[in-house]
């Protein structure tokens, strides 16, 4: 079984802006079916020492869900084999999982407003893609790991990932401040869109230079606004308001700045890492800026191609595959 796994973060600092679109669509009468299941509450309110006679249960309610976790995400092996048992009762036991879960069951107390926030997106997602599946949606405890586990018909949330800037547990596992301010309770539904989009439009790396991944990322962005039309402009980006005003104030400086530097059709994993990848800042604009740039600017991109092309509806815009033919035909000039 294929396990796509996602890192997502952002911060919840609300403000409006630059990502207004269209006006959002009418989803009051698209009804969503799907199930949000608190998968940890349930696998820790087993003892210890009580594994092998729940084993069954498990399998027979969870099915291939306890298998794809078993093996996939905290690595105890497949529910079938002799060792399963064994190695479950070591994490169930393993003390400071008894502190975390015990966190998590206070910080997402209230399942019924992040099931309405998800229903939600949902209506979206099913207005844009009628054809689509809604996923089941379960949260689970990973070791802090992954964010993000999806496969056929669900997704899987690792609820440790999402417990607070200032949560104790970030602080002793060294995680740096600016990943710290991102991983909050609110960044779970649009993280959950993020790895629905990605699922729904995988990365082609048969061309992969800065301007393929930029324009990839700002694609998903764009999946995520289209899902979540409220989503502040902070929350969709990962920013700080110091860091989303900066970022609006240099959008021509730093797109002049690749342009001039001859970066936009560069293949060097580093160089793109450096624009698109996790960072407290982009090397090339300097210690004010954010990390991600590139991904704003791909997402602007993709703006300025909407506006070029208002015949094209959003999935005529995310089914564009030559990331090159995007850039020539999109007009865009902050």
């Amino acid at each position: 079984m294929k396990i796509l796994q996602f890192l997502f973060f952002s911060a919840l600092i609300f403000s409006a802006g630059c990502s207004n679109l269209s006006p959002a669509p009418d989803v009051s009468h698209i009804q969503v079916n799907f199930e949000l299941i608190p998968f940890y509450e349930d696998l820790f309110s087993i003892h210890p020492d009580s594994v092998a006679e729940n084993t069954s249960a498990l399998k027979e309610k969870y099915g291939k869900y306890l298998e794809a976790y078993s093996e996939g995400v905290i690595n105890v092996g497949n529910p079938d084999s002799k060792d399963f048992a064994q190695n479950m009762s070591r994490f169930l036991a393993y003390p400071p999982n008894k502190e975390v879960v015990d966190t998590c069951r206070k910080v997402f107390s209230d399942k019924k407003s992040l099931k309405d926030d998800l229903s939600k997106a949902f209506q979206y997602y099913q207005y844009y893609y009628p054809e689509r599946e809604v996923p089941d949606v379960y949260l689970h405890i990973s070791g802090f790991n992954e964010s993000m586990v999806v496969d056929s018909g669900w997704i899987s949330v690792s609820v440790e990932k999402y417990l607070g800037s200032n949560c104790q547990f970030y602080e002793w596992l060294g995680t740096q401040q600016y990943l710290r301010n991102r991983m909050i309770p609110e960044m779970v539904v649009p993280d959950v869109m993020k790895a629905l989009a990605m699922t729904e439009y995988a990365y082609n790396d048969s061309i992969d230079d800065l301007i393929s991944q930029m324009i990839y990322h700002g694609k998903m962005l764009h999946f995520v606004k289209r899902t979540i039309p409220e989503i502040p402009d902070t929350l969709l980006f990962g920013y700080t308001t110091r860091e989303m005003n900066w970022s609006r104030k240099n959008e021509a400086f730093m797109w002049s700045t690749i342009v001039e530097q001859k970066h936009l059709f560069s293949t060097d994993p580093m160089l793109i890492r450096k624009y698109v990848g996790e960072g407290p800042f982009t090397s090339f604009f300097g210690q004010e800026s954010p990390g991600r740039t590139g991904r704003f600017l791909g997402y602007q991109l993709m703006k300025s191609w909407l506006e070029e092309h208002p015949e094209a509806s959003f999935r005529d815009m995310m089914s564009q595959t030559d990331p090159h033919r995007i850039l020539a035909k999109a007009g865009y000039r902050p």
